[in-house]
Formats: C-alpha cells, structure tokens, sequence
C-alpha cells in the first residue's frame, strides 16, 4: 500500500440549532455551579463533534446573538450613542471553551453580517471603522482568556473589516468563496480557503498573490490528490464548516484527510 501523508484539518465552526428543553435540561446537570444559558450549550455543543480536529473552533454565524450583546450604544441594532464593548459579555464563554478545548479557536459573524446600523455618527466610514475596532477590542479580551484565535465567518470582502482585523490569529472565513472577492481577501490574508470543486481557480490565484496555506473545503480524495500536484503537502489543510448533522461531518473530513506521499 502506498504511504500517505495525513493533513491537518481545520475546523471554521460549527452551527447548533435551537435544541428541545430536555436537551438543554439534561446538559444543565452537569454544569452544576457554573454559569450557563443557550449561548453556552451551543458553544458546547459546537465543540462535541470535533474530536480529532486539528484546529477547532467554537461557535459559528449563532454566536453573532451573544456578540452583539457586548457593543454599547446600541438600540436594536442601532447605533444611538457613543460606541463602546463590554467585554466581560464574552470573557465568560472564553474561559468556558478554554476549559473545554485548550486549542480551541473562536468563530463568529464578520462585523457586516451583523447588520448594524448608524443613527449616531453620521459618517459611514467612521462607523465601520469604530464597529471594527470594537471588534479588535473583544477577539483582544478572549484572547487574553486563552482563546487561540478567531475565524470571522463573511459573505462579503470589506475593505475596512480586512484592513482593521485580519491579521495571523483572525482569519476571515468566506462562507460562500463562488460569490466572494478573493483577490481582495488575499491582498490582506496569505490563507486561500477554497472549496473542492472550485480547485481550478487556485494555481491563478497562487501566482498573483502570496499564498502561505491551501485550506480546501470539503474534499475528497481526487481533490486532495490533484491539489498535492501544485502544491506542497505542507502548506495543505482539510477545511470545514458544519452547518447540519455535524457528528458525521467531522469523522469524515477526517478520515478522507490524506494525500500520496
């Protein structure tokens, strides 16, 4: 049999959906003494089915919810005063997912997923600008609590978001790479995450930009094998986001996550 080289594979969140009472009352037994609601149990929940995981990340687009409970000055999502964070909102589901997975990352919404609006400042720039900041203030926090890192999960390439927050521990995660601006995503970040099936683009966008990391999504092993063509299997990692029945989702990223050697 041929030897094969195993990859990393990374994790980009995972969704939970709203759960029954007895589920949530049957996993409140065991968190007995500590603080805990539905944000928690689907951070939790996120994490269970990533055992094996190189790169796990807590959460998802769900968490947006307890996100935009940190800013101040909103009013339903409306900008009415002077912006500000709260960090502590989030601090406490930091520690929590550090005690539950020490490498843990954290995802969550890109700001303009969030759909936030201005009644304040009156300037649209500014606003993006301040609403990223706040951004920068909290992933700052939870990384001080022990989270490695944060995954931004976006369906649009913006150009403040990009330039304010991505950097080696924020990664931007393009839900939809078909829709989205890649060539503008990797003027700032040197990680091209692409799906399978779009393969073809990549050999293009590895010489016009300086690409240090291949994530391909969903693959299977012809993908993996075509990709280990171009580019070094050092570079490689198996990317996921798990949106339904993720127990499976995980397992199989996983066992399919191998090129030749």
């Amino acid at each position: 049999m041929a030897r094969r080289i195993t990859l990393p594979v990374r994790s980009f969140g995972s969704e939970v959906g709203t759960p029954t009472v007895p589920e949530v009352a049957e996993w409140l037994k065991g968190m007995r003494g500590a603080e805990a609601d539905l944000t928690t149990y689907r951070l939790s929940r996120s994490l269970d089915a990533q055992e094996g995981v190189a790169v796990p990340a807590a959460g998802g687009v769900f968490y947006g919810e307890r996100w935009r409970e940190a800013f101040l000055g909103m009013k339903d999502g409306v900008l009415v005063g002077e912006p500000g964070v709260d960090p502590a909102v989030v601090a406490g589901d930091a520690r929590f997912v550090r005690t539950r997975q020490k490498d843990a990352w954290f995802s969550l919404p890109a700001p303009h997923m969030l759909r936030f609006r201005d009644g304040y400042m009156g300037d649209a720039e500014e606003f993006s600008e301040a609403i990223a900041d706040g951004y920068a203030r909290l992933m700052r926090e939870m990384r001080d609590q022990g989270v490695r890192g944060h995954v931004l999960v976006a369906d649009e390439a913006d150009p403040i978001e990009l330039e304010m927050l991505a950097g080696r521990k924020i990664l931007f995660f393009p839900r939809r790479p078909e829709r989205f601006d890649l060539d503008l995503l990797l003027e700032y970040q040197g990680d091209l995450i692409i799906p399978a099936k779009d393969l073809n683009r990549a050999g293009d966008l590895m010489e016009r930009f300086r690409v240090k990391r291949i994530t391909l999504l969903d693959p299977d092993a012809g993908d993996l094998a075509a990709t280990a063509t171009f580019a070094d299997p050092d570079m490689l990692e198996v990317g996921g986001y798990c949106e339904d029945g993720c127990p499976d989702y995980w397992k199989r990223l996983i066992d399919r996550a191998s090129v030749p050697r």
